[in-house]
């Protein structure tokens, strides 16, 4: 997961259409989703931000309207690299979770240099910078959250600005290889403050 091409015609998107993406599995029946808070923030997007299409990445389904915007659920992708690519095509990565532990998508998402508006709660804080990397928002707010998404849309310098700072600071903090070298490393300290006891 890393910055590339924004190739919206291979996968079937408009290229002057604003993309909102959200991944999971269980999208619409998943309680902890919040897939209401999340639909009624895009339909009120859709209200003053023109040609919105939400991107329901884990699901399959028929394509539908929330008010003005239209929603494409895309089945659940096993090849990475496609996912990347549905990260990279994306304007924003949106989270509504009304309970989250450290989600993989927002890291994902992050790295591939989509700015995040998700909701302050688990790790996700941990995860998005907010206000630099993306926008944190209270849980079950659909107008603030409506209100994030929409200033990030209208303000391409503010969103671009998001895009480059999320994929320098996922390299920075989350890159796997840095990941593995702080575990042993904590192996390591474990180790060496363990004294065998005498038998």
């Amino acid at each position: 997961f890393h910055p590339g091409p924004r190739d919206r015609a291979a996968l079937g998107f408009p290229k002057d259409a604003n993309i909102l993406l959200f991944s999971a599995d269980g999208i619409r029946t998943n309680k902890f989703k919040d897939y209401e808070t999340l639909r009624s923030a895009i339909a009120r997007v859709a209200e003053t931000v023109s040609d919105v299409l939400f991107i329901a990445l884990g699901e399959s389904g028929a394509t539908e309207r929330i008010g003005k915007a239209e929603v494409r659920f895309i089945p659940y992708q096993k090849n990475p690299e496609l996912v990347a690519q549905y990260y990279r095509t994306a304007d924003i990565y949106v989270h509504a979770s009304r309970a989250d532990t450290f989600p993989n998508s927002v890291i994902e998402a992050l790295a591939c240099g989509t700015p995040v508006v998700a909701t302050h709660i688990g790790g996700i804080p941990e995860q998005v910078k907010d206000g630099e990397t993306g926008f944190l928002t209270p849980v079950g707010d659909p107008l603030e959250m409506a209100e994030r998404i929409q200033r990030l849309l209208t303000d391409t310098v503010l969103r671009h600005r998001m895009a480059e700072a999320a994929a320098e600071d996922a390299q920075k903090r989350f890159d796997l290889n840095q990941q593995v070298d702080r575990y042993l490393g904590w192996y390591q300290d474990i180790l060496r403050g363990h004294k065998p006891e005498m038998v």
